[in-house]
């Protein structure tokens, strides 16, 4: 098969829940920039109640996404708790 595909990826990697929200069904997705907004709210939150500490870097800290489909909010939560606490990951 030398046919090739009717788009480009412009040498970058899709974000595949970004992808999943922008599919046209009947399940809603909820988008990453606002599972970030509301984390980064969270964490705002958190801060004023504990003397301006970092939740993504207390590692006493549990978090449940009862409501998980697509990973979203956990995906982000992981992130942030990595990257306050420099570990790197990746991704596939």
């Amino acid at each position: 098969m030398t046919d090739t595909a009717p788009f480009a990826l412009l040498k970058r990697n899709p974000d595949v829940l970004t992808c999943i929200a922008n599919l046209s069904n009947d399940e809603v997705f909820t988008p990453p920039e606002f599972a970030q907004q509301m984390l980064d709210t969270l964490a705002k939150g958190w801060a004023s109640a504990h003397d301006g500490a970092n939740i993504w870097a207390n590692s006493r800290v549990t978090f449940l996404d009862p409501c998980t489909k697509s990973g979203v909010f956990l995906r982000e939560i992981v992130r942030r708790c990595c990257q306050v606490n420099r570990v790197r990951m990746k991704f596939a």
